[in-house]
């Protein structure tokens, strides 16, 4: 199994150490950076175990055959991770990721 990113999700993940950091979620720069390792690690190491769910219509616009995975990451937060899945070559491809604090109402 491996898991790929997309230009956007790579660069998404690059400015969320700063943005959590910004936004006063964490207050040291270390502790968002470690938030957001532990968050990419919790997701690689599981996502071949987590069920994955088709992606709603108003993600289409990050790929064809797009599927997700939620990943609690506190009580309450929970991330979605938007990929596709090459079954022969066991890729997973992230396309996409948000929260359910930007996307909850657009997620089933």
């Amino acid at each position: 199994m491996k898991v790929l990113y997309s230009r956007d999700a790579q660069l998404y993940f690059n400015q969320l150490s700063d943005i959590l950091y910004e936004e006063n979620y964490f207050s040291y720069k270390e502790s968002s950076r470690e938030y957001v390792r532990s968050l990419i690690l919790k997701m690689e190491s599981t996502i071949h175990l987590r069920p994955k769910h088709k992606a709603p219509a108003h993600f289409s616009k990050y790929g064809k055959d797009l599927y997700y995975i939620t990943c609690p990451k506190s009580k309450r937060t929970t991330w979605y991770f938007f990929f596709t899945y090459h079954p022969d070559s066991d890729i997973y491809y992230i396309r996409h990721i948000t929260n359910n604090h930007v996307s909850a109402h657009l997620i089933p």
